[in-house]
């Protein structure tokens, strides 16, 4: 209960920067790239936990970023360019990440990895909302701008799990989901964010990429713990989320240091 009271008042005080930094228009885009997490676009079956945007929103929301950032494929985010880029993501593989959000992504040629949960494929969330189908997933990792990733079988809380049971989420659905699309499958996400040194291990030993955390890529980042600016924020809130004030104000609550190239 008061973990959730803390939580809240967190997400209200971070609220609160970003609508005065609109007001004040004093942020702008940090000079480091980001990778941004989005769950649910333009579903009308259930709300994917709140996380959803409607397709008006995503739509404006790329074209902001498609002013400000060059969009890559996730690994490519790593790397730095000659402009900042942005990487998208997807969590717990919904369906309409095939009907809805991938019409919009070929709009802007904006390369995505969406991550699928094995077990739940053509299932429903507790919320309602569908998840994609074996013919939705396999016609996706045949998609030259779409990369399936996993999110585990049954998308726990892994680091309270014994060790054999994280192989069994981490390296068994991974297994899984290749035996599904017939390629590779690298890059994994954390079921929420939450993982452990073992935890991290295991996947690293899996998988060539994961992302945890919240934050932009500011700085030499580890492949397996990459930061991610959740999307389905309002609009207000994503921006100021990919400044370098917000960047700064982040690491000073967790205290960190902030490094990496020196912002313009």
């Amino acid at each position: 209960m008061l973990g959730d009271l803390l939580g809240a008042a967190k997400r209200a005080g971070w609220r609160a920067c970003a609508e005065a930094d609109a007001r004040a228009k004093v942020g702008t885009p940090a000079t480091q790239n980001a990778v941004l997490m989005y769950h649910s676009v333009g579903g009308r079956e259930g709300n994917a936990g709140g996380r959803r945007l409607d397709e008006a929103a995503f739509r404006a929301q790329l074209a902001w970023l498609d002013t400000h950032y060059e969009f890559v494929d996730l690994p490519a985010a790593l790397d730095a360019g000659s402009t900042p880029r942005v990487a998208l993501t997807f969590d717990d593989g919904y369906r309409d990440f095939r009907s809805r959000a991938l019409p919009i992504l070929r709009e802007f040629d904006a390369p995505a990895t969406v991550f699928v949960i094995a077990d739940r494929i053509g299932g429903r969330s507790d919320n309602g909302v569908p998840y994609l189908d074996a013919e939705d997933v396999a016609a996706l990792a045949a998609d030259d701008l779409v990369t399936v990733g996993n999110h585990t079988r049954t998308h726990p809380h892994l680091d309270r799990l014994d060790p054999d049971a994280v192989r069994a989420e981490v390296v068994d659905a991974r297994a899984e989901l290749e035996a599904r699309v017939g390629r590779d499958v690298t890059r994994f996400c954390y079921p929420y964010g939450d993982c452990s040194p073992a935890v991290v291990d295991v996947v690293r030993e899996s998988h060539d990429y994961a992302t945890a955390g919240d934050g932009i890529l500011a700085g030499p980042t580890d492949p397996h713990l990459i930061p991610r600016v959740d999307g389905s924020h309002p609009q207000a809130v994503v921006r100021w989320e990919l400044t370098g004030a917000a960047e700064r104000l982040r690491r000073a609550v967790r205290g960190e240091a902030l490094s990496g190239q020196p912002e313009t």
